[in-house]
């Protein structure tokens, strides 16, 4: 398979143990992050930008204001990603490359830790 990826993003939807969100809560937004790809055809393996995956997950370790949605490469983190907020979040930040601020609670881009574990092994 020689498939784009064009980003990563990783909910936190459906904790066991529920102390970022409940449960029905998390599968909500799933469930409009899943519909809404397929929908704008972002996750076909033929988009010509790239495909965006996506995974839910147990826990991000945040264990608050969830769901949490964090995509890569970006690394950036947003929080209470209700399935209203997963729409502008599609919109403005995987469409249109404008990342909204007021929501992130977290930044840790990939490239960033990539140059620092490079510096690491090459000292």
């Amino acid at each position: 398979m020689n498939t784009k990826v064009r980003y990563h993003l990783l909910l936190c939807a459906s904790s066991k143990k529920q102390l970022c969100c409940k449960s029905t809560q998390g599968i909500k937004s799933w469930e409009r992050l899943k519909n809404i790809l397929k929908n704008l055809n972002l996750d076909s393996p033929n988009h010509p930008k790239g495909m965006i995956l996506r995974s839910k997950v147990d826990c991000l370790r945040v264990c608050k204001s969830g769901p949490i949605l964090l995509i890569w490469p970006d690394g950036i983190w947003y929080e209470n990603v209700s399935p209203k907020r997963i729409d502008a979040i599609i919109t403005n930040h995987l469409i249109k490359g404008n990342p909204i601020k007021e929501w992130i609670i977290k930044e840790t881009p990939l490239a960033s830790f990539t140059k620092e574990l490079r510096t690491r092994t090459t000292s």
